[in-house]
């Protein structure tokens, strides 16, 4: 198959870029075009220093309805705590914790409430822009995040289900000068100076219909808080306050219930008639569909899986959550292989590829993509071909140093110029050597003569 030239790569991929809409991240040392179905596009740029500007913290304090003296004192002295227990009550003991004035004080980069699943690189993302203002179309890389974030004395009040012990050690190390207050069902947060069991109190339900039934079933088996809106959709059921109330127009079930599996096969079919009709506000429910995409991966529904990835990762790379872009292109890969589908198999290749060099892991990025452009390449694809091999191309532009990007003509000269000089000093020294040795061995005659002219004399 003929090669592409540098004008045919570029006319290819400015062709198909013409129908979509392109969104553009600004990178540390690129940009990255996302938008189009053969996959992200990188584009070098001038590289220039840059920097982030700290946010000044809101002042919006309110009166707190909870008040435990123990998580109030250790915050006070700069002591991070780990509040847990069943139930609602450890999230209002965190929310108070966000209202008091007092602490402003201790922390003066800023005192944020965060209810959160996303993995940890995504954390990191949030709390980054909740202390920098960082424009809409730049993305920090991970030195940036870590460096910026090194330094900020903040009180962190965080909800989050499913970090795990080492990565909560994990984000303590990147915000050193930082205090958290995590809420936990059971302990996990053990670099915490106090920990508080907090509880809700045992409540005897009443008696529940079966539409009502229904409905606490849905939530127990997603496990996550869904709108009123949804849970009509799913179930079929729209009367349901009597036995669960709205917190902030969600809905999420605090105690144990029943779980059926069931549910997640209704949960399934309305995330993808949701996704067919290209909502906007992805992001804003990124928690179901990530716990949708994951629970079919895990059933083997590999079909759904790759319609859903491909109809939405572009929203969570745009979003720069790229800790969850990661996973859902892994899925997606995965579902490829099952299905024996090269043409999903590469484009999630070229992705992971793209995102890996983004990321700084270059050599994990490069590797990537060359096994991308081999299956493109088997496959005849010339636009998808195109791409990658554009995006390998500015790899190695990137890599290279400027000044090492000379001519073939000069590097010939310079090695010329580099044997003529090392031929000259091997002469040099080989004549200096052989001056010495005739030295030496007048030397010796010289010695000899005389010794021979004493023997004499004695």
């Amino acid at each position: 198959m003929r090669v592409m030239s540098h004008s045919d790569l570029f006319s290819t991929i400015e062709t198909a870029l013409g129908h979509v809409v392109v969104n553009r991240l600004i990178l540390e040392e690129c940009e990255l075009l996302i938008g189009s179905e053969y996959g992200a596009i990188l584009q070098e740029i001038s590289v220039e220093t840059r920097s982030f500007e700290p946010m000044t913290p809101s002042l919006s304090f309110s009166n707190p309805e909870v008040s435990i003296p123990e998580a109030f004192s250790a915050l006070k002295v700069r002591r991070s705590i780990e509040v847990h227990g069943l139930g609602f009550a450890k999230i209002e003991l965190l929310r108070s914790l966000s209202q008091k004035s007092e602490l402003q004080a201790v922390y003066p980069h800023g005192i944020f409430y965060l209810d959160l699943s996303d993995p940890l690189e995504d954390l990191l993302q949030i709390i980054f822009e909740q202390l920098y203002r960082v424009p809409s179309d730049v993305k920090p890389s991970r030195a940036e995040i870590r460096s910026g974030l090194s330094d900020r004395q903040s009180l962190i009040l965080l909800s989050h289900s499913t970090l795990t012990a080492a990565e909560l050690e994990q984000l303590q190390q990147v915000l050193p000068e930082s205090r958290f207050a995590i809420a936990s069902v059971v302990r996990r947060f053990f670099q915490a100076n106090t920990a508080i069991e907090l509880s809700d109190p045992e409540v005897n339900l009443e008696p529940v219909t079966e539409p009502e039934q229904a409905v606490l079933e849905l939530l127990a088996t997603v496990g996550i808080s869904l709108t009123a809106e949804q849970i009509t959709a799913i179930t079929n059921v729209s009367e349901f306050n009597r036995v669960i109330q709205a917190d902030q127009g969600r809905y999420k079930l605090w105690r144990q219930y029943r779980i059926s599996e069931s549910w997640m096969e209704k949960v399934l079919a309305y995330v993808l008639n949701w996704v067919r009709s290209r909502p906007q506000n992805l992001i804003q429910e990124r928690e179901l569909l990530m716990v949708t995409v994951q629970w079919a991966a895990n059933q083997r529904r590999f079909t759904e899986v790759i319609e859903i990835v491909r109809s939405i990762e572009g929203a969570f790379a745009i979003a720069k959550l790229w800790g969850s872009w990661s996973k859902l292109l892994r899925w997606s890969l995965s579902a490829s292989w099952a299905l024996e589908d090269e043409v999903t198999e590469s484009w999630a290749l070229h992705q992971l590829g793209t995102l890996a060099f983004c990321q700084q892991e270059v050599t994990t990025g490069y590797d990537t993509l060359r096994d991308a452009l081999a299956l493109r390449t088997e496959r005849e694809e010339q636009t998808a071909i195109a791409f990658t091999t554009h995006n390998i191309n500015q790899i190695k532009a990137l890599i290279v140093p400027a000044n090492s990007k000379s001519s073939k003509h000069q590097r010939r000269f310079y090695w010329i110029v580099g044997v003529v000089l090392a031929i000259v000093v091997t002469l040099s020294i080989g004549i200096i050597y052989a001056q010495q040795r005739s030295d030496d061995r007048e030397n010796r005659s010289r010695r000899s003569q005389i010794k021979l002219m004493l023997t004499r004399f004695s």
